[in-house]
């Protein structure tokens, strides 16, 4: 007697779902008549895809009969992602999974290079990037940058944003415990800047920047390279190869693009209230002969 005759079908798709691991159903499927029909319900795919990943809520339509086929090959781009402390990703259409799915591989064939070269870190991670209301102004103004002509630092607004924390350094705490990268965020003057840390240093007491050619930092700091995407349909915010200096002041994400596709009012609302990004960090400096042409290379998920 085949499993499909034994377990009935409203057991599994109510019961036993959550307990399947995704990449056995297609086998369960593939016994028997019997068991493939006790195993083909919907909800028993959608319970089993939403178990393996937490952290992206998932619409029932992906896993239609219709969708179904193509989503599990964009499945395991998704399966190996990071996520920063209590973010999610809502996923409703299978064009949105296709281009999530297509940035996250994208992402995961750049570490997998680095590491290949040589490099001892790199990592991946999904999260949210938020900034403050009352001064997210920093982000559309045009006023002189460093380096030019009337630019004061001490005169220019300072619109600070959200930390991210990623596992990118050799140092420990008094506790033995690993020391984690923190990558700060913010703007002036319409221009995105970064700040690398791998101390506890508050993002309120850091370095203004100076002269976007030439950092002031300490005999020790470390170098890393950031890419940043937004998942967002209100900007294209897309920097790649952007160099970090741990323990120097605030510098300017200069290889990128930021644009308000949406217009300004929906730019301000998706940066203040956060915004969904693909952030990849790794150790040693960029190559940006290469990475100026991948910026250029736009593909930002329309959400």
């Amino acid at each position: 007697m085949s499993l499909g005759m034994l377990i009935p079908r409203h057991v599994v798709s109510h019961t036993l779902a959550k307990f399947i691991v995704i990449e056995d159903l297609a086998q369960a499927q593939a016994t028997d008549v019997q068991t493939r029909q006790a195993f083909e319900d919907l909800s028993v795919w959608w319970e089993s895809t939403s178990a393996a990943l937490p952290n992206f809520r998932l619409s029932q339509d992906l896993l239609s009969k219709g969708n179904r086929a193509e989503f599990m090959t964009l499945f395991k781009a998704l399966l190996s992602t990071g996520f920063s402390p209590g973010v999610q990703v809502s996923l409703d259409t299978i064009a949105e999974t296709r281009k999530v799915s297509r940035l996250l591989a994208n992402a995961n064939k750049a570490v997998a290079a680095h590491l290949g070269r040589g490099g001892s870190f790199a990592e991946v991670v999904i999260t949210k990037l938020s900034f403050d209301p009352e001064k997210i102004g920093a982000a559309f103004e045009e006023a002189p940058l460093p380096g030019e002509s009337g630019f004061r630092s001490g005169d220019t607004p300072l619109c600070i944003g959200t930390s991210v924390a990623v596992l990118g350094t050799s140092r420990t705490k008094e506790d033995g415990s690993p020391m984690p990268l923190r990558v700060h965020f913010a703007w002036q003057s319409g221009s995105l800047l970064v700040n690398a840390r791998d101390d506890d240093l508050p993002s309120e007491a850091m370095e203004r920047p100076q002269d976007p050619l030439g950092w002031w930092q300490e005999d020790d700091s470390k170098t890393f390279t950031l890419d940043v995407m937004s998942l967002s349909s209100a900007m294209t915010f897309n920097y790649r190869g952007v160099a970090m200096q741990t323990k120097a002041a605030w510098q300017q994400a200069s290889s990128g693009i930021f644009a308000m596709t949406r217009g300004k009012v929906a730019a301000r609302d998706a940066l203040t209230n956060g915004v969904l990004c693909i952030m990849c960090v790794r150790d040693g400096a960029p190559e940006h002969s290469t990475y100026l042409a991948k910026t250029l290379h736009l593909d930002t998920p329309q959400r």
